[in-house]
């Protein structure tokens, strides 16, 4: 296995990222699935998060059809949105891999 040198802070960072964001989505699904008329702070703090991918799909959700507008469809999305990014800031907060008989 491949060690790199900031393997571990890069995987926590991500995966704390990737937390976040995966609990923001559920929590904004579960909202809108049982509350009659929800009020979607935690998708706008979603859409935040998410930032820079996230308020450029919010914003272009306007270009959707109506008959395909469903707001768990737009959660799902800024949530791989979301994945997408974590899985970005491990690959390059990581850095170069160091050989096993070498010191950083």
């Amino acid at each position: 296995m491949r060690q790199y040198r900031n393997g571990r802070v890069a995987a926590a960072v991500a995966g704390a990222y990737a937390s976040l964001v995966v609990l923001l989505a559920v929590v904004s699904a579960v909202i809108l699935l049982t509350v009659q008329d929800p009020i979607l702070l935690s998708g706008v703090a979603l859409m935040l998060i998410t930032f820079p991918l996230g308020p450029l799909i919010w914003w272009g959700w306007d270009a959707v059809p109506p008959q395909m507008a469903d707001p768990v469809l737009l959660i799902v999305i800024l949530t791989c949105a979301g994945l997408l990014q974590s899985y970005l800031i491990w690959r390059l907060s990581r850095g170069p891999s160091v050989t096993e008989g070498r010191t950083a």
